[in-house]
């Protein structure tokens, strides 16, 4: 089992979103945000390698898991520690690539 550590960042992003969606499209869109951003964190406690590399500009060291329509966890894995530390979370309608350089 591995523990799973989020970043100040994250957690500010993933708050920000889980805001929209409340705003937006009510308490019920905001829940479902948070289900499932749950879900993907009970896997990475189990299979933290479940992620892949797939979006561009994102250096080797992560991994990422897309856990929202366009929103994706960008982790590593620290198999020393049984640690995944979850730095950010990015949304690939935007340019993400400057920033995670």
């Amino acid at each position: 089992m591995y523990n799973v550590d989020i970043s100040p960042a994250a957690n500010a992003v993933l708050e920000d979103y889980a805001l929209r969606c409340l705003t937006d499209n009510g308490e019920e869109c905001a829940l479902r945000l948070m289900d499932s951003f749950d879900e993907k964190l009970s896997y990475l406690e189990t299979t933290p390698m479940i992620g892949c590399a797939r979006l561009r500009y994102i250096p080797a060291k992560y991994r990422v898991l897309n856990f929202w329509p366009h929103l994706w966890l960008v982790f590593q894995v620290k198999e020393w520690d049984k640690c995944v530390k979850i730095e950010y979370i990015i949304d690939d309608r935007q340019n993400y690539g400057d920033f995670l350089k």
